[in-house]
């Protein structure tokens, strides 16, 4: 039906018709022109010319042919054909009516034949357009020609065979051989060689030397050779013919008369036979091959039949079972796929099945179940097959697991996505929750858990975990890592892998097994992910439902996102580096520029252009020394580059200019930056404008070198200048000198007159003093009113002298103060001079301190030279200030008392209790000699302490001996005054030795509280309160103030001994002594005269009523011991 179909479609046909009848002829074409006009018939009228026009350009559908040519056969026409392969087909005419000649015709291969009798032309357009479609659709026109090799020993009958199918068959190609023996030489020896030269054999019975059937023998049994054998034999039997079906011949046939019309059918059909048999063998090879190839494939095939409107399972290939691990059986019941598709990927699958019915194709993958539980990845192509009127079918399909490939694929997925997220600046949670959500999606069965390390808390944090329950998640957070911390606290702490099969067996996690088997989580595997240089980020964990052991594919899988999470954190964590440094880059207070290698300017930050006044875009691109200030020479820069190419960097101070000129000082430090392969790629320069802290290390300098209040270089810029004024001194082989100047008496004026007055005079004084120096000297201001001068290159030894009564002369001019004070004020000076007198800073300092006070103890307002003596004077000194602090824990201090005696009756009244300093097996230590050097060092107030206590308790034995009360007077030192315990300490004293507060009086001196009159009156009043008399010594020797002293609480004042020592032959003591006693009773207060040691003295006093005196006159101070017997013998008290 098709090959019809094809027929009609055939719209003109061009026919070359050899006929040498004209009337045949002209009849065939006046009837296809009537029935068949779409046939064009042209006509040759012999062979010759028929095959001259098919062999001449131009093209014929078929060729219609006579049998009976006057100069040839028909057949001879068709073998042309053939012979040139044309496509034209060819349909014989016979006018015999002779069925052989047709059934030779056919078997020539010719496409049709036709007898002219009756209506054979009314037949004949279906006949040529029939044979023009089996012509079309025949698929062996262009097969090799049947070969045939004919073994017969008669010549005759070869010539015959040859001539008969030259004339009849010409496609048959004959060779003969004459010899079985020749024969069996070209065949092969064995089927692996065959190779086939012949399709067809044709041998006869009867050969000579080894007959037809041996030799069938031979080819069958021994060279197991299944080429197509036909026998011909002359005088057959009925045995022969039994032998040769025995041996494996595919035909027989006898010499009958026309047999050669039958010997073309045989051939074709045992050849086609022949065939048959080896595709069938092959096929079953073929199919058998498959079968195994199928087995071993990848690939599983399966087949589904439309019952209905539903689909049916009919066949599955037996690989299922090898691949999936179902058998056939299974994979054919209903339902069994769809129950299998992963539960997520169902609905999509199904929606994806109309594509099916559209495109009649389908190609696509979802997740499927393995019969062991596992995920697995299907891709499933799908073909829709239907009927000629598009009814669909059946499907055949194809699933292929591409478990590995769909791994490879969201690996890389992953990889990409988050790239992608973090090149959109996601947060690290966002980030980590795609890849645990990846990983999850490629295999279902892992809970997966990342967990950062906090490197400061050591702590892990919950950072994503979208499969885990909240409250598990809860408790894990802050986890402290360590060992047996579960799987993730060991193996951060570790940095190593730690797998946990079975949670509820393992150590690591008892103490949390309520936690876990409340979320049900039976496994753990926690793999640490760690940065470039190996130090460990945090844990990428996965838990399971069920206890399960790792099998290589899953920790390669979890290893490849351990990777992308390593690199997703590190990326964040450095785009937040870069971040910060960016940030830093533009808030740092400090100017940062970047320069390449040519140098240029990069970048600047904004501290930068706020620093030197150039914008952004006014230095990019720019050369560095755009800002160079020209104070530096090339040398400089060069050592500048020098050290940044050998060491990689450059600190140092350097003056720049601003925009607008300005040169301001900078600390600069350049720093060379490396690539990856250790290469300087960049220079990086930070800077600070150190304008403010150079002004402020002046102000410091000036400071720490410069006394504050008269501008003048203080002790430690003196001291300096003198180290390098004698280092000059010993180059140049000259002398220099100091000169110690101290105000004399400068503490009146303070005290007087305020500091205030006292800083104005100092100022003047300093101002006054450097006026009349060289350039070259330097005067200092070592503290309070005492000064320096050092004087270089001394030339003149008088120049010291010249100098020093210069400075005195200065100061006899009196100061006007800008207060409107006017002040006189002398100095004293002591000299020392290089290299005679000291080598060193020190001692020429002081040694010109030893004689300023030489100079003051001989008068002040003069000067004096140290001499070897004031240096042995002062060595003593120092010994002997060693020596006290050691007698004061010694106990070598001892109380003297010398007795206070009433000048109108004689008697005894009290005593003053004096300190002497008495080291064993040496002489006594005048007081004169240690109470100064116990001032000046701070020792007084221990000192007084004991004395004020041991004193009160002498009193306390006395009068525990029997004695009547006396008075026991105290001394009190400045520095036991103005300390903040005073009270504190004489009520202790009172209290500790049971001492009346009445029969204690203390002697205090006036320059002690008149420095600051009020605070000592409110010390004084206290004092008084406690019952304590009071009692002002030396008065008259020192500044007093009659407003503050009759304010003053005191009960008594003492006539210094200096005045008392002239009352016999100096006007001027007598007098003071006459109004002191004269004052004192105006006051109300009593007198007592101290060191009297005469009758006249006594007398004067008596005379201007002075109360009470001592001395040694009547008494001389002496040990409590010896002063108690002294009493108790003399009985001289009432």
């Amino acid at each position: 039906m098709v090959r019809f179909q094809r027929a009609a479609q055939i719209s003109t046909m061009r026919v070359l018709y050899i006929e040498d009848s004209a009337s045949d002829a002209d009849l065939a074409r006046r009837t296809l022109a009537r029935i068949a006009p779409e046939i064009e018939l042209e006509v040759a009228v012999t062979l010759t010319a028929g095959l001259k026009q098919l062999a001449e350009p131009g093209f014929y559908d078929l060729l219609l042919v006579d049998l009976s040519l006057p100069d040839g056969s028909g057949l001879e026409a068709l073998a042309s054909v053939r012979e040139q392969r044309l496509s034209t087909a060819v349909v014989i005419l016979t006018g015999s009516g002779d069925e052989d000649s047709a059934i030779a015709a056919l078997k020539a291969s010719a496409d049709d034949y036709l007898i002219k009798r009756d209506d054979y032309l009314e037949r004949l357009p279906r006949t040529l357009r029939n044979a023009v479609g089996r012509f079309r659709c025949s698929v062996d026109r262009n097969q090799p020609l049947l070969r045939v090799l004919y073994i017969e020993h008669n010549i005759s009958d070869i010539d015959l065979m040859r001539r008969h199918l030259a004339s009849h068959t010409p496609h048959v190609h004959l060779t003969a051989m004459t010899s079985t023996q020749d024969a069996l030489a070209l065949l092969p020896t064995d089927p692996v060689e065959q190779i086939a030269a012949f399709d067809v054999l044709l041998v006869d019975y009867r050969m000579p030397g080894m007959d037809g059937l041996e030799f069938i023998k031979r080819l069958r049994n021994d060279r197991k050779l299944d080429i197509p054998i036909v026998l011909i034999t002359g005088q057959g039997s009925e045995m022969v013919t039994a032998r040769a079906l025995h041996l494996g011949v595919d035909d027989y046939l006898s010499k009958h008369e026309g047999y050669l019309y039958e010997i073309v059918a045989i051939l074709e059909k045992v050849q086609h036979q022949a065939e048959l048999t080896r595709e069938r063998i092959s096929l079953k090879r073929t199919s058998l091959r498959l079968s195994h190839l199928l087995a071993a494939s990848p690939t599983i095939l399966y087949n589904l039949h439309f019952v209905g409107e539903t689909l049916q399972s009919i066949w599955v290939s037996e690989n299922i079972e090898r691949l999936l691990g179902y058998t056939q059986e299974e994979a054919l019941a209903p339902d069994w796929w769809y129950s299998h598709v992963y539960p997520d990927d169902r609905e999509a699958v199904l929606a994806r099945q109309s594509i099916l019915f559209t495109d009649g194709q389908l190609t696509h993958d979802y997740r499927f179940f393995h019969r062991d539980g596992r995920v697995v990845w299907i891709l499933d192509e799908l073909r829709l097959v239907r009927s000629v009127d598009g009814r669909p079918l059946e499907i055949v399909g194809a699933w292929l697991d591409i478990s590995e490939q769909k791994r490879d694929e969201l690996i890389r997925g992953a990889h990409q996505s988050a790239l992608d997220l973090i090149v959109t600046n996601q947060p690290l949670a966002v980030i980590l929750n795609d890849i645990a959500q990846r990983l999850e999606t490629i295999n279902p069965d892992m809970l997966v858990s990342i967990l950062l390390l906090d490197k400061h808390t050591g702590r892990l944090k919950h950072n994503v975990a979208p499969s885990l329950p909240d409250d598990y998640n809860a408790v894990v957070e802050e986890m402290k890592i360590g060992d047996g911390n579960g799987s993730c606290g060991t193996s951060v702490w570790y940095g190593e892998p730690v797998i946990v099969s079975d949670i509820d067996q393992h150590p690591y996690w008892q103490p949390y097994l309520e936690l876990t088997r409340k979320a049900n989580l039976h496994a753990c595997w926690s793999v640490p992910f760690k940065d470039e240089a190996g130090r460990v980020l945090g844990t990428f964990s996965i838990y399971y439902h069920t206890p399960r052991e790792p099998v290589p594919a899953d920790l390669a899988l979890i290893n490849e996102f351990v990777s992308i999470t390593a690199l997703a954190v590190q990326k964040v964590y450095a785009t937040e580096t870069l971040k910060q440094a960016a940030a830093v880059f533009e808030s740092a207070r400090e100017g940062i520029v970047i320069v390449d290698l040519e140098p240029r300017i990069l970048a600047v930050n904004r501290a930068y252009t706020e620093i030197t006044g150039y914008s952004e875009a006014q230095v990019l691109g720019k050369n560095p020394k755009v800002i160079r200030s020209g104070r530096h020479d090339e040398a400089f820069y060069k050592a500048m580059w020098s050290s940044l190419i050998q060491v990689g960097y450059w600190r140092g101070e350097i003056w720049n200019r601003r925009k607008n000129g300005e040169i301001y000082p900078q600390w600069l430090a350049i720093n060379t930056v490396r690539n990856d392969r250790n290469e300087p790629c960049n220079y990086v320069g930070v800077f600070t404008d150190i304008t403010q802290v150079k002004e402020s290390e002046e102000r410091l300098m000036r400071i720490a070198h410069y006394d504050p209040l008269t501008g003048l270089p203080n002790r430690l810029l003196v001291q300096s200048r003198l180290h390098h004024a004698i280092e000059r001194a010993q180059r140049h082989n000259y002398r220099l000198a100091t000169l110690y100047l101290d105000l004399d008496r400068f503490k009146n004026v303070n005290d007087s007159l305020g500091h205030p007055i006292g800083d104005e005079l100092l100022i003047m004084l300093a101002s006054r003093l450097k006026k009349r120096l060289r350039e070259e000297d330097t005067l200092a201001r070592l503290g309070g009113d005492e000064f320096l001068l050092v004087l270089e290159n001394i030339r003149d030894p008088s120049e010291p002298t010249t100098v020093a009564k210069t400075l005195i002369n200065l100061l006899t001019t009196p100061f006007t103060l800008p207060s409107g004070h006017e002040i006189f004020i002398n100095a004293s000076i002591g000299i020392s001079v290089f290299p005679d007198d000291a080598s060193s800073v020190t001692e020429l300092i002081q040694h010109a301190d030893m004689a300023m006070y030489l100079a003051k103890q001989e008068g002040r307002n003069t000067y004096r030279y140290h001499t070897e003596a004031l240096s042995i004077a002062a060595n003593e000194r120092l010994v002997l200030e060693t020596r006290l602090r050691y007698a004061l824990t010694a106990g070598e201090f001892v109380l003297h008392y010398q007795p206070l005696i009433h000048a109108g009756s004689g008697r005894v009244v009290g005593v003053e209790a004096l300190v002497r300093w008495q080291p064993p097996d040496k002489a006594m230590v005048p007081p004169g000699k240690f109470i100064p050097i116990a001032e000046e060092t701070g020792l007084i107030v221990p000192l007084g302490e004991w004395v004020l206590r041991t004193a009160c308790a002498q009193g306390r034995a006395w009068m525990d001996a029997g004695l009547p009360p006396l008075v026991m007077a105290v001394n009190l030192s400045v520095r036991q005054f103005q300390s903040a315990n005073l009270i504190e300490l004489v009520q202790r004293v009172l209290a500790e030795t049971q001492f009346p507060a009445t029969c204690l009086e203390l002697e205090l001196t006036e320059s002690m509280f008149m420095e600051h009159a009020e605070q000592s009156i409110d010390t004084l009043r206290t004092l008084k309160a406690l019952g304590v008399r009071l009692a002002i010594d030396d008065f008259g020797t020192g500044y007093s103030s009659l407003t503050y002293l009759k304010r003053f609480p005191i009960d008594k004042l003492k006539i210094d001994q200096s005045f008392v020592h002239g009352l016999a032959d100096d006007p001027n003591d007598r007098e003071i002594a006459a109004t002191i006693i004269a004052m004192a009773r105006s006051l109300k207060l009593t007198v007592l005269a101290e060191g009297v040691e005469s009758e006249e003295q006594l007398d004067f006093l008596r005379q201007h009523g002075c109360d009470y005196y001592q001395g040694f006159l009547f008494h001389r101070p002496v040990p409590a011991l010896e002063f108690e017997a002294w009493i108790r013998e003399k009985s001289m008290f009432e």
